[in-house]
C-alpha cells in the first residue's frame, strides 16, 4: 500500500468520524478548485447528511476536535467543503526524501502476489509486423513493464499463428522462388509479404474465375487461369453487364472482380519483379492452386507430412525472425513463443470438442460446427457474473470443409497456457474486431468447466492505428511498417539536430534512440479506444506531447547536475544533510512540480488497476511540462543563497528519478544530451 500524506489525513477525519458519531465512511477527496482555498478538499454534505447535522457545523467540530499534523498548516471552511493547505517546507523535505531514498521511485510491491501472462503481438506470418498490430505491441509491452514494476510477477508470451489457411499460398509460391535461386535482397518478413500478396492475388483470381463460369460465363484461357489478362478485362464486365438485374450474385461479382483488376495492376506496378516472376512459376507449375492451398493446410494441421510441416516451419520462422528484429529495435521481448500448430498436433483439439458435443455446447450447420456462446452465457452464469443483456453469436470453430478453425485451437491454447506459468491472470493484447472470438474462447472454457481459468483471461483491445494519407490492407502489400516508421522518424531527427555541435557518432546515437522512443511514446499516449492517426512530425517534435520531449527534459535536468561542480555545489554533501535540515520552497513553480511528483507511484497503480497505460504517457507528458517551467521561473545553480540552490538541486535530482521510472515503465531510453 502506498502511504501518501494525502492519505493520511483522510484516514485522520475518518477515524475520528469513526470515534465521535461510531461512523465508517470512505471519504473521497480531491484538489480545491484554486490555489488559495489549499492544497486537498473533503465535501462534508453526505457524511453531514447522514448525521443529520449542517455541513459548517460538521466542519467546525472537526476542525476544532482533531489536532492535525505539522504538515498541515491552515484548514477553513468554504460552502461545505472542509479544504487543508500543506506546510509547504514539510511536505517537500518529506516528498523529495522519498524520492531520493529509493532506488526506483514509484516502485513497489503492490502486485508481488501475482503471476500475470501478458500475450501480445501474436502477428500473421504473411508479412512484416504493420502500425496497426504493432499498437498491440506497444501496449503490450508497456502493460507487461507496468505490472513488473509493481511486483509482479510477469510472462510476456507470443502466440505464432502458424496454421492460417492464408499461410499456405505463401509456402507454396516461396518454395517455387527458393527452387529457382530467387534473390532476396531485403528483410525476409517483407520480402514474405510480397509473395503473400502475389500468391493471394493468384489464388483468388482462380476462385473469381471458378465462380464466373457457375454463372455461365466461358474460360478463354487456362494459361490466365491465375491473371486477369487484357481479354480477361474486357470480356468478363460485359458478361457481368449482361446477367439479369435479379441475379444477387451481380453486384457483389463485379465488386469482386473491379477489386482484384485493380490490385492485379497495383501489384505489378509497385513489386514486378516478384509478382511476375510467380505468376509465371504459378500458371506453369500448378494446376490448380485452390485445391493445393486446401491440400496444403489439411496436411499441415495433420502434422504427419514432414516435408509439408518443414516447409511450412521454415516460411514461418522466415516471418517470426523478422518481426522480433523489428520488436527488439523498439526494446520489445517476449519469453516464450507457443506454436499453434503444436496445440493441434497435441490430440487435444478432438477431446475438446467431444466434450463440448457431449454437452450440446456446439452446433452444426451442414458440414460447418458452432460453438454455442449464448446458450453456455445463459446455463452457466457468465451473462449475469458479467451483465451482459445482448444474445452473443454463435462462432465456427469447424468450417464446412472440416478444418478447425483458430478460436478452436485457441479454447486448447488456453487450457495450458495459465498453467505453463501458474498465472493468476492472463491479459491478451489483440485488437477489438477480436472482440467476439475472445468472448467464444473464455465462454468454451466455462462449458469445459474450466470457469476459474476463464475468470482470469481479459482481453485488452484496442482500436485501429493508421498513417496520415496512408490506407493498409497486407493482401495488397500496401501497409506502414514500424520499421518505414524508423526510417521517416530518424530523417525528422536528423533535420532538427544537423546543426547542433554533435559528432557524427553522437547524432546516430541520438537519432537512433529518439526514433524508437518516439514511434513508441506516440502510439502509447493515445486512450487505446480511440483510432490513431499516426503523424510522424509530430510524433519526435520536441515541442509537441512527444517522447522526444520527454528525452529532452530528462537530458536538460541531467545538464544542471552535470554543471554544479563548476558552481562550487557539491550534490553528495547536500544529499548527506538533507535530513538534518528543511528544504524551502518560494515560487508556485517549484511547489506544483513536487506536488506532480508525489502523485507518481499512485498514478502507476492506478494505470495497472484500470489498464491504461496511456495515463503513464501523459502523467509524465504533465510531469516533464511541470518541469519546464519550473526550469524558466527557478534558477538552481544561481539561486539567491544556498538553502535555495540545495532544495532546487534536490528538485532536479528528483526529477531525473521520476523519469528515469517513467522512462523504465514505457520502454523509452534516457539520453545524456540532446
Amino acid at each position: 500500500m502506498i502511504s501518501r500524506p494525502y492519505d493520511e489525513i483522510k484516514q485522520l477525519i475518518e477515524s475520528y468520524l469513526e470515534k465521535e458519531f461510531s461512523m465508517k465512511s470512505d471519504l473521497i477527496w480531491s484538489k480545491p478548485p484554486s490555489i488559495e482555498l489549499g492544497d486537498i478538499s473533503f465535501p462534508l454534505f453526505n457524511i453531514a447528511k447522514e448525521l443529520k447535522i449542517k455541513p459548517i457545523e460538521l466542519g467546525e467540530k472537526i476542525i476544532s476536535e482533531i489536532s492535525f499534523p505539522k504538515i498541515i498548516e491552515k484548514v477553513n471552511l468554504q460552502g461545505g467543503f472542509l479544504n487543508l493547505a500543506f506546510n509547504r517546507s514539510i511536505f517537500v523535505t518529506q516528498v523529495l526524501q522519498t524520492i531520493l531514498e529509493q532506488t526506483k521511485y514509484g516502485q513497489n510491491s503492490s502486485l508481488n502476489s501475482e503471476r500475470i501472462i501478458v500475450e501480445h503481438t501474436s502477428s500473421n506470418p504473411t508479412g512484416p509486423l504493420h502500425i496497426g498490430n504493432f499498437r498491440g505491441s506497444v501496449l503490450g509491452d508497456v502493460l507487461g513493464r507496468l505490472f513488473s514494476f509493481l511486483g509482479a510477477a510477469v510472462n510476456v508470451r507470443y502466440y505464432v499463428n502458424d496454421l492460417g489457411r492464408q499461410i499456405a499460398p505463401l509456402v507454396i509460391g516461396y518454395f517455387l522462388l527458393k527452387e529457382t535461386k530467387f534473390e532476396i535482397e531485403e528483410k525476409g518478413d517483407l520480402w514474405l509479404g510480397k509473395v503473400y500478396a502475389s500468391m493471394y492475388t493468384f489464388l483468388e483470381i482462380q476462385q473469381l474465375k471458378k465462380k464466373l463460369i457457375v454463372l455461365g460465363w466461358k474460360l478463354q484461357s487456362s494459361a490466365s487461369l491465375y491473371s486477369l489478362d487484357d481479354s480477361d478485362l474486357k470480356t468478363i464486365p460485359d458478361f457481368l453487364n449482361i446477367l439479369p438485374v435479379e441475379n444477387k450474385e451481380k453486384d457483389n461479382t463485379h465488386k469482386w472482380f473491379s477489386k482484384l483488376a485493380r490490385i492485379q495492376s497495383s501489384l505489378i506496378e509497385r513489386i514486378p519483379d516478384v509478382y511476375e516472376k510467380l505468376n509465371k512459376l504459378t500458371s506453369s507449375r500448378i494446376e490448380n492452386l485452390e485445391s493445393m492451398t486446401n491440400q496444403y493446410v489439411k496436411n499441415y494441421q495433420e502434422g504427419k507430412d514432414k516435408s509439408i510441416v518443414e516447409k511450412f516451419r521454415e516460411v514461418t520462422k522466415m516471418a517470426l525472425d523478422g518481426h522480433v528484429e523489428t520488436l527488439n529495435l523498439f526494446e520489445i521481448y517476449h519469453d516464450d513463443f507457443d506454436w499453434e500448430s503444436d496445440v493441434a498436433w497435441s490430440g487435444e483439439v478432438q477431446t475438446m470438442l467431444t466434450e463440448l458435443e457431449d454437452k450440446k455446447y456446439l452446433r452444426h450447420d451442414g458440414k460447418a460446427r458452432l460453438l454455442r456462446n449464448d446458450t453456455i452465457a445463459e446455463e452457466l452464469g457468465y451473462k449475469t457474473k458479467y451483465s451482459i443483456n445482448y444474445e452473443i453469436p454463435d462462432t465456427i470453430i469447424i468450417n464446412s470443409e472440416g478444418i478447425t478453425l483458430y478460436p478452436c485451437r485457441d479454447i486448447v491454447y488456453h487450457l495450458h497456457k495459465l498453467e505453463k506459468f501458474n498465472a493468476s491472470l492472463c491479459y491478451n493484447v489483440i485488437a477489438k474486431m477480436q472482440q467476439l472470438p475472445q468472448l467464444s474462447v473464455r465462454l468454451a472454457l466455462y462449458g469445459l468447466n474450466r470457469i476459474d481459468t476463464a475468470d482470469k483471461v481479459h482481453h485488452f483491445d484496442y482500436e485501429y492505428v493508421s498513417l496520415i494519407g496512408r490506407k493498409m490492407a497486407g493482401r495488397e502489400f500496401d501497409y506502414v511498417t514500424p520499421d518505414e516508421l524508423f526510417v521517416l522518424a530518424q530523417k525528422e531527427i536528423k533535420i532538427i539536430i544537423e546543426e547542433r555541435d554533435y559528432s557524427e557518432e553522437e547524432q546516430q546515437k541520438i537519432i537512433k534512440k529518439v526514433a524508437a522512443s518516439s514511434i513508441k511514446y506516440h502510439i502509447l499516449k493515445m486512450d487505446p479506444q480511440k483510432s490513431v492517426a499516426f503523424d510522424v512530425k509530430k510524433a519526435v517534435d520536441p515541442n509537441e506531447n512527444s517522447g522526444s520531449f520527454l528525452q529532452y527534459s530528462y537530458a536538460r535536468a541531467l545538464s544542471i547536475l552535470n554543471r554544479s561542480s563548476k558552481h562550487g555545489i557539491n550534490i553528495q554533501k547536500i544529499l548527506e544533510s538533507t535530513e538534518k535540515e528543511k528544504l524551502i520552497i518560494e515560487k508556485q513553480a517549484e511547489w506544483e512540480l513536487v506536488k506532480l511528483m508525489e502523485e507518481l507511484p499512485s498514478i502507476l497503480v492506478k494505470a495497472a488497476k484500470f489498464l491504461r497505460p496511456d495515463s503513464v504517457a501523459n502523467f509524465s507528458y504533465s510531469l516533464a511540462s511541470a518541469f519546464h517551467k519550473f526550469y524558466d521561473a527557478c534558477p538552481v545553480l544561481k539561486a539567491e543563497n544556498p538553502k535555495l540552490v540545495k532544495s532546487r538541486v534536490m528538485i532536479v535530482l528528483s526529477i531525473t528519478k521520476c523519469l528515469e521510472s517513467l522512462f523504465e515503465v514505457m520502454g523509452i531510453e534516457t539520453l545524456e544530451k540532446m
